[in-house]
């Protein structure tokens, strides 16, 4: 059976979501490839960033779980379509991931560790 996205398209939207922050200024919807959390970046008061000191951009982490692969509907990638969503995670994740699994999409807690 052939697949509806090749290969080299999901790791391009691999690759889009690292180094994605002017990608995710410019969306209105991003998708966690992870967990399935679908929210808008403009109304998230404090979103948590990585590779902040890179040339390249900031990486977002997503809200809900913490992981590092957003994509915003800026990206031109079909970030609401199912198949897309689970072909994504599929690749990416070899199968073990939220969606994957169909776990409901939970908050991660933080916890501050104090080590002498």
């Amino acid at each position: 059976m052939e697949k509806k996205f090749s290969f080299e398209y999901l790791l391009a939207a691999h690759k889009a979501t690292v180094y994605n922050q002017e990608q995710i200024k410019k969306s209105k919807t991003c998708t966690c490839f992870y967990c399935g959390y679908i929210f808008n970046p403009q109304e998230i008061e404090e979103l948590e960033w990585t590779d902040l000191k890179s040339p390249k951009g900031a990486t977002l982490l997503c809200p809900m779980c913490g992981i590092d692969c957003i994509l915003g509907d800026a990206s031109g990638y079909p970030i609401q379509d199912p198949e897309f969503i689970n072909a994504c995670t599929e690749d990416w994740f070899c199968g073990i991931s939220r969606i994957s699994e169909g776990l409901p999409i939970t908050k991660i807690e933080y916890r501050m560790i104090e080590v002498d």
